[in-house]
């Protein structure tokens, strides 16, 4: 489940255009870890029902990838609960479904919206800890990226070698190479890395 950080504060058609166009994207290229599609229940939240902890987290990375390219720019505050579906799991859409899986996960998200979290597992009994604490620093990298770093940001990503990125912005390489570690690209991929070993486990 996942709600728009500061939606208020947003341009409302800009942003809901592009959060539908993401929400849409997700379904399709990470169909194969969702059992239940992520749909949009309000104006600015969505849920669904994933396959497993590891597509919980591809979902997590999938889509704070594609917001690096958002214009206006904003995030999203997610939260991951494990817990029991009473009824049929819906998989054409994510309406219609109780238990307390769902109900846990919608009073969780409620009460981030009052503390400085961003991302929070739970659920998962011996990992919920250290995976909150490696996706507080996975975040930390993300956010310190202003919105005119975040393009760049973006494309280091889907790029690792900073010599075609210079190419691509038609920059020198050792601009590139010094952007790429002021960026703390490495670093961040890195904590991407830390938390999916820890999801895996």
């Amino acid at each position: 489940m996942a709600d728009i950080i500061g939606s208020s504060q947003q341009q409302g058609k800009l942003l809901m255009t592009h959060f539908k166009s993401v929400v849409n994207g997700v379904n399709t290229a990470l169909k194969d870890k969702i059992r239940s599609p992520l749909t949009i229940t309000l104006g600015d939240e969505f849920q669904g029902v994933v396959k497993d902890l590891d597509a919980a987290v591809e979902v997590i990375f999938w889509i704070d990838e594609l917001m690096l390219s958002a214009d206006p720019a904003y995030k999203l505050r997610f939260v991951v609960n494990y817990g029991a579906i009473d009824t049929a799991i819906n998989e054409e859409v994510a309406y219609e479904m109780l238990g307390e899986g769902l109900t846990r996960a919608r009073h969780l998200l409620g009460a981030m919206k009052s503390e400085d979290t961003e991302i929070l597992i739970n659920g998962i009994d011996d990992k919920d800890d250290i995976l909150n604490m490696a996706f507080k620093l996975y975040r930390s990298f993300y956010n310190d990226w202003l919105e005119k770093d975040r393009p760049v940001a973006s494309t280091f990503l889907k790029i690792e070698d900073y010599k075609e990125v210079a190419r691509i912005y038609k920059k020198d390489i050792s601009t590139m190479w010094r952007r790429e570690k002021s960026l703390k690209i490495d670093e961040f991929r890195t904590s991407r890395d830390l938390i999916r070993r820890l999801a895996h486990e």
